[in-house]
């Protein structure tokens, strides 16, 4: 199984909303308690135990210190957060969404109701509870539990346009691909060929 070469049917990659709340929530928040948290002790006067005896030694070691392990944490996730990948093959769908692989057969797709939604509109498939997943404002990837109560596979960026694959089985697939339709068709046709499935 091979990545598709239309760029179409690839997994829309994170927005800039998504990367603003990973560098606020992973770098920011953490960096900002941390100094707020050394701070507090120094300019309340109460004693604190300093690194060789020097309060800037100290502030730098543990500003640093955090500083250096949050921006690795960032620059992680953030990788994680681009690896985005979706393969067709002539009987399964194979998606890679940040930590997250699902690999569903075709012919376990209800293909006949699977359809293109605004979530606005279709406020069922939205994805209210995190069984198993990662998500932040404009970025979701995994295991999730839909309004509909239906557990599925989630890998939406912050656009509008999403595709719902409900299954025959224990989940449901909820997609963000570039082109929803395109993708829809493509699986439609792979799904229609006989003896392939």
């Amino acid at each position: 199984m091979t990545p598709s070469a239309d760029p179409r049917l690839q997994l829309a990659p994170p927005g800039g909303q998504a990367g603003f709340w990973l560098f606020a929530l992973a770098f920011v928040l953490p960096v900002a308690i941390t100094t707020t948290a050394v701070l507090m002790p120094v300019l309340g006067g109460s004693p604190l135990k300093l690194i060789g005896g020097s309060l800037a030694l100290t502030l730098a070691a543990s500003l640093g210190g955090i500083a250096l392990l949050c921006g690795a944490l960032w620059w992680g996730l953030s990788r994680l957060m681009w690896r985005q990948a979706l393969e067709l093959s002539a009987d399964a769908l194979d998606v890679r969404s940040s930590f997250y692989h699902c690999r569903t057969p075709l012919a376990e797709l209800k293909l006949d109701q699977a359809r293109v939604v605004d979530l606005d509109e279709h406020t069922e498939l939205k994805p209210i509870l995190k069984a198993n997943g990662f998500s932040i404002p404009g970025f979701r990837s995994g295991w999730f539990v839909l309004r509909n109560r239906r557990r599925s596979f989630v890998a939406v960026a912050d656009g509008r346009r999403k595709l719902w694959l409900p299954g025959h089985g224990k989940h449901d697939l909820l997609l963000e691909p570039r082109d929803p339709a395109a993708l829809l068709a493509r699986l439609r046709e792979l799904a229609a060929v006989p003896g392939r499935r």
